[in-house]
């Protein structure tokens, strides 16, 4: 018996940042998801300020000497895992350690954010604008049939 193959390509797009080149899921599934990273990205914040509870913050800090390693070690982690948290929202598990492996520095991978957002954010309008394309397309094919029927 012969085996019928259908295949199925993947909704998104390649997304490169440095040399390392990811894929953004633009399936409406994973859109939703995309549209909630803040929401998401805070629930990541407070499980990172929950490990970080044990650490005391002082509410005013008069000069440097008042700043000890622990402290800024703690803040540095967790602004790390609450950027590591968007990307891997974004592009899925593990992509925050993979980039950071090959770009170990926090605050350009912080900047590229926005730079990541903006550029997702206008690629999802431009596939928004092409399905609705299709939609009418197959709207126009679909009431000629029905014309060509009567």
């Amino acid at each position: 018996m012969n085996q019928v193959n259908i295949e199925i390509s993947r909704t998104g797009f390649p997304v490169k940042i440095g040399s390392i080149e990811l894929w953004f899921d633009s399936s409406i599934e994973n859109l939703k998801r995309f549209f909630n990273i803040e929401k998401l990205a805070q629930e990541k914040l407070k499980e990172a300020q929950e490990k970080a509870k044990h650490v005391h913050f002082p509410e005013k800090i008069e000069s440097i000497d008042d700043v000890d390693s622990t402290m800024v070690d703690a803040a540095f982690d967790l602004n790390k895992e609450f950027i590591a948290a968007q990307y891997d929202i974004i592009f899925g598990d593990g992509t925050f350690k993979r980039i950071y492996q090959k770009y170990t520095d926090i605050i350009a991978l912080e900047q590229a954010l926005d730079v990541v957002g903006v550029a997702i954010a206008k690629r999802i309008e431009e596939q928004e604008a092409e399905r609705s394309a299709q939609v009418e397309e197959k709207k126009k094919e679909y009431l000629n049939k029905k014309a060509l029927k009567k």
